[in-house]
């Protein structure tokens, strides 16, 4: 509840509804509005500061090998922490990395990061989340253009 993810994407015009949290949702947006959801790590915790080096190197490939698979038009990751762990994870590295749509692909997939929407990242208030999101929707509807 804690979290601002819905906060910011209800606030953004990434869809053009309020959607509540919840399974039903998390369809909706998948079948209705081609977004769906994944992780680095697959493993619950508390916060991201319990992952291990372990965890990433087993999950960085599997979400490599769906992205490949399947191709979709975006990847967006919340944090650079998660993205920087992913590259190292699957062979490639980054020193640098900034907010917005990275130089990398995923194959044909472009990569998109966003400040984490953790409680634990409130450095970065629900406006500049918003803002971002709104970037991705702007990325996103070149993307479908194009």
């Amino acid at each position: 509840p804690q979290n601002r993810f819905w906060k910011a994407l209800n606030a953004s015009t990434l869809v053009p509804e309020k959607l509540a949290p919840g399974k039903a949702t998390v369809e909706k947006l998948f079948h209705q509005y081609s977004t769906g959801f994944t992780d680095v790590v697959k493993r619950p915790t508390a916060g991201g500061h319990e992952l291990k080096a372990k965890d990433f190197r087993e999950g960085a490939p599997v979400l490599q090998e769906k992205l490949m698979r399947f191709q979709p038009r975006i990847a967006w990751f919340h944090g650079k922490q998660a993205y920087r762990h992913y590259l190292k994870f699957t062979g490639d590295a980054a020193d640098q990395l900034a907010w917005g749509k990275q130089q990398k692909r995923i194959g044909i997939t472009c990569v998109f990061v966003t400040p984490n929407p953790s409680p634990a990242n409130a450095r970065f208030s629900l406006e500049e989340l918003v803002r971002w999101y709104c970037a991705l929707k702007a990325l996103r509807d070149t993307l479908r253009n194009s």
